[in-house]
């Protein structure tokens, strides 16, 4: 029924690490910490007032109006780093990172010594693509908490995406050293034995990751495609079932079974587990770009730019969905649009510093 794996664990790997949450802090703390630090006993009442209604604000997820709430507490009090990671976690919430990183330059500028800050920082400069900056600010913040978890969790995370699996893998288990319950660290330690072709102890990670997080499908669907890299079809498919019957409406589990049906040549299965996975969260970037590489197999280049020009606006900082579209593009000898697309993945890989990528554009620039 299935074809030998195809299996691009390089794809895998991207999906399966994923970003921690950013923390926000403790509004409360914070709302006296503004009140404490200020001379002036009305300013200090309103200041409190005002970390009170934009923490009611972001709770009910009304950013706007918090930020406006927020920027007023900073003109009241322009020296409180507080005001600023506040206002920087909110801007990080409205996906605005390049404003989100100025708001933490300056809470730094402030409190330089703020572990917490630093951590921030780089949490928003990864979601930029900044993968080296995101790296300098996980080890500041390292450096002043040794113990700081999520630090080492973003610093693996951007430095598998630079390739630097050594590191990774070490930052990773430190992750582990902290908390060895952390099943999503094991996770993510599987993956990257999987990208580096480690099937054996890829799979060991994995099911030890599954052992510590029993109700998270998403691991069972990172241990089927472990299984059929090996070339283990039973085993496989077996992680896949389990997988839908823990999170039968976990948009990445249907992503995840998506790709291993695609790797497998199941077409057709692999488009309705794509369209499920979109059914469920219809912003999942890595959906419309499974669904346009089915596309492209099946030769539906008119179909595979529509897919691929949904996928670079929900990621517009991807420079392989840019490229993707240009190919198609070109395969409808839409010559100039191509070119348009190609370009800007191009400055996409020099902005990551990625060659591989740079040389890839600039060869199929020369074919048009």
């Amino acid at each position: 029924m299935f074809k030998q794996p195809i299996l691009t664990t390089s794809l895998a790997l991207t999906l399966g690490l994923s970003i921690p949450c950013l923390v926000s802090g403790g509004w409360a703390v914070q709302a006296q910490s503004v009140a404490q630090t200020s001379s002036q006993p009305n300013k200090d009442r309103q200041l409190f007032e005002l970390f009170k209604q934009g923490k009611k604000f972001v709770d009910e997820r009304k950013l706007d109006d918090a930020l406006i709430t927020y920027r007023e507490a900073a003109q009241l009090e322009a020296k409180n780093p507080r005001i600023f990671s506040a206002i920087g976690y909110i801007q990080a919430q409205r996906g605005d990172y390049p404003k989100s990183v100025a708001a933490y330059q300056q809470a730094i500028e402030l409190e330089a010594k703020n572990p917490n800050f630093h951590y921030a920082l780089g949490y928003s400069l990864a979601n930029m693509g900044d993968n080296s900056g995101a790296a300098a600010a996980y080890r500041q913040a390292i450096q002043l908490d040794a113990k700081k978890l999520l630090a080492y969790e973003g610093l693996a995370v951007v430095l598998s995406r630079e390739k630097n699996y050594s590191e990774a893998l070490a930052n990773f288990k430190k992750v582990i050293e902290i908390n060895p319950k952390h099943g999503e660290a094991y996770s993510a330690i599987g993956l990257i034995y999987l990208q580096q072709k480690q099937t054996d102890p890829a799979i060991e990670s994995l099911k030890k990751a599954a052992e510590l997080s029993p109700k998270n499908g998403e691991i069972q669907a990172n241990l089927a495609i472990a299984y059929a890299a090996k070339g283990d079809s039973a085993a496989s498919i077996a992680a896949l079932d389990k997988a839908a019957k823990i999170n039968p409406n976990n948009s990445k589990v249907q992503l995840r079974m998506g790709q291993l049906l695609s790797s497998r040549g199941a077409d057709d299965l692999a488009l309705l587990a794509y369209k499920k996975a979109l059914a469920i969260d219809n912003k999942l970037s890595e959906a419309y770009e499974g669904i346009g590489d089915l596309q492209v197999r099946q030769n539906n280049s008119l179909s595979a730019v529509v897919s691929f020009r949904q996928a670079t606006k929900l990621s517009p900082q991807n420079p392989n969905l840019y490229f993707k579209l240009g190919q198609a593009l070109a395969a409808r000898s839409r010559k100039d649009e191509a070119m348009i697309e190609l370009k800007t993945a191009r400055d996409l890989y020099q902005r990551l510093n990625q060659p591989e990528g740079v040389n890839r554009v600039n060869a199929l620039l020369k074919k048009l």
